[in-house]
């Protein structure tokens, strides 16, 4: 029997800081407060660095001018755009706010992607530790399965990550493999029985296509079993790393809040798994509008069918009684609503205030406030006040 595959993949250990010029001088050796931290001054970059117990600012190094642009002659090789502002369209409306959502709702796609591609532009990714493990009877359907997580992980740089991530491929004749290494990563310590989730992720090998993200608990190693069978091949979710994307910003979600949040309370389910499908399409296609168009509609093409969602359905949906103490809710609906649902609610909220807005109410959630609290701190108006606008908006685009 042939000896598993395991392949060690490392994110790069990159600050997150953002290098900009400053108008106030720099001193070398004098004090700095974050590690890492990079400022220009007098014609230098200088690093924040360690020197024994201290932070001080580095002896700087010249700032090099930038190099004049040539045209590229029509004969050369066209060079791959930039996502910004190179490739980006104009943009279609202003900003978005609540205020004006009901009149500039065709903007939210264009202004969620725009300032997603943004961030992810400015950061690099965690230093994050990937591990990839590959059944001896598996061949992954993604190859680069790192460089999907390291765009997840750029949007939300400057958030805590995990220390390590796992991910574990398999199909149907690897089932007792990937429960051996399941158990050595996540053990009892998933915060929920995981010791069928091997199985019901490909309980046949015509059924196997699925995945799953957990958190262990007291580790904070977050893990993911991805299956591999032949029906996944020609899948884009499979081939373009949208997949892993998902999983991982599950991980990012947890971190917030795991082993901090009230027992008695628990996110959304819409906003977790809509929230996940929003960051995957906006990472991975965060060089391309019209990428993350097309991967836009694949997501939310069933809810344009059917004219179901009137404002009071999605009030049911979105705002029930629970909302933010637990899941029971959702349980009466398609699983696939908290998806496309979930996804075009996180979309508007990111075209409003940005990435970071849909994480803030995980963490704030963690640092023990309720779920409408979180809401309000983020975005400066009520929950309620935001559910109504976000319903009537979404009741006149798929009502």
């Amino acid at each position: 029997m042939r000896r598993s595959l395991v392949v060690a993949l490392l994110i790069a250990l990159f600050s997150t800081s953002i290098v900009a010029p400053t108008n106030a001088a720099v001193r070398p050796g004098s004090k700095c407060l974050t590690k890492g931290e990079k400022k220009v001054s007098s014609k230098k970059t200088f690093t924040c660095i360690k020197s024994g117990s201290k932070l001080i600012w580095s002896q700087g190094k010249a700032v090099k001018p930038k190099a004049t642009v040539t045209p590229v002659p029509s004969s050369s090789p066209t060079p791959e755009p930039s996502p910004t502002p190179e490739s980006e369209p104009i943009a279609p409306t202003d900003e978005i706010t609540f205020a004006n959502l009901a009149t500039n709702y065709s903007g939210v796609p264009y202004w969620a992607w725009r300032k997603s591609a943004e961030k992810i532009a400015k950061f690099q990714p965690s230093d994050t530790k990937i591990t990839v493990l590959i059944g001896p009877n598996t061949v992954p359907v993604n190859k680069k399965p790192a460089d999907a997580v390291a765009l997840a992980s750029r949007m939300y740089a400057d958030y805590s990550q995990s220390s390590e991530f796992v991910l574990i491929y398999y199909n149907f004749k690897d089932i007792a493999w990937a429960e051996k290494y399941l158990e050595q990563y996540i053990g009892k310590d998933g915060g929920y029985d995981t010791s069928g989730e091997v199985k019901k992720m490909c309980p046949s090998v015509d059924r196997c296509n699925a995945a799953a993200a957990m958190l262990n608990q007291k580790t904070l190693i977050g893990v993911t079993i991805i299956t591999a069978s032949d029906s996944q091949r020609n899948d884009s979710n499979f081939t373009s790393g949208t997949l892993e994307a998902h999983e991982y910003s599950h991980t990012i979600q947890d971190k917030q809040f795991v082993g901090r949040m009230p027992r008695d309370r628990q996110p959304p389910r819409w906003l977790t798994e809509g929230g996940a499908e929003f960051i995957q399409t906006a990472s991975v296609q965060y060089k391309s509008f019209s990428k993350y168009q097309a991967d836009r509609e694949r997501i939310t093409k069933d809810l344009y069918y059917g004219h179901l969602f009137n404002v009071r359905w999605l009030n049911d949906f979105l705002n029930p009684p629970t909302i933010g103490i637990n899941w029971e809710n959702w349980n009466k609906y398609d699983g696939w609503r908290v998806y496309d649902v979930g996804f075009m609610v996180s979309e508007i909220l990111v075209s409003i205030g940005g990435p970071n807005a849909i994480m803030e109410i995980f963490k704030l959630m963690g640092d023990g406030l309720t779920y409408q609290e979180s809401f309000a701190k983020v975005f400066g108006i009520s929950w309620d006040a935001g559910i109504t606008t976000i319903n009537q908006v979404l009741a006149k685009e798929i009502g």
